[in-house]
């Protein structure tokens, strides 16, 4: 039950670093998001973000693991801000997340849902 608390605060925080993100794009265009996303993973999950873009693929999902369960919705909320990175280390993170996700029956974003798809029938995987 805590466990459950505490990634239902770090997938709240998540989404209000998105939200943020997202209203500044709209109101201030010229605004790099990149030290936003930065804190946002600092504060959420204790991590940086260079340290996120250096992970491989079986240390990006693990940082949506605690007490050993992954958990999808928190993977999709950190896919989701990666995104707004736009750096190809962050989309090829952010695609990692998505796809153990969907794997995991995690709920996904339309177009990650379908950028997911269109990766396993072009590499023949179901």
């Amino acid at each position: 039950m805590i466990s459950r608390d505490f990634v239902m605060r770090q997938i709240h925080q998540l989404a209000q670093v998105l939200a943020l993100i997202l209203f500044n794009k709209r109101e201030n265009p010229e605004i790099d998001p990149t030290e936003i996303i930065a804190n946002g993973l600092n504060d959420s999950l204790g991590l940086k973000l260079e340290d996120v873009l250096a992970l491989d693929k079986i240390q990006t999902t693990d940082i949506c693991r605690k007490e050993g369960h992954f958990h999808p919705d928190l993977a999709v909320s950190v896919a989701d801000l990666l995104m707004e990175d736009g750096s190809e280390a962050a989309q090829t993170r952010a695609f990692w997340l998505y796809s153990a996700a969907a794997k995991a029956g995690g709920t996904l974003p339309i177009g990650a849902l379908e950028w997911v798809m269109s990766d396993a029938a072009t590499n023949g995987q179901k």
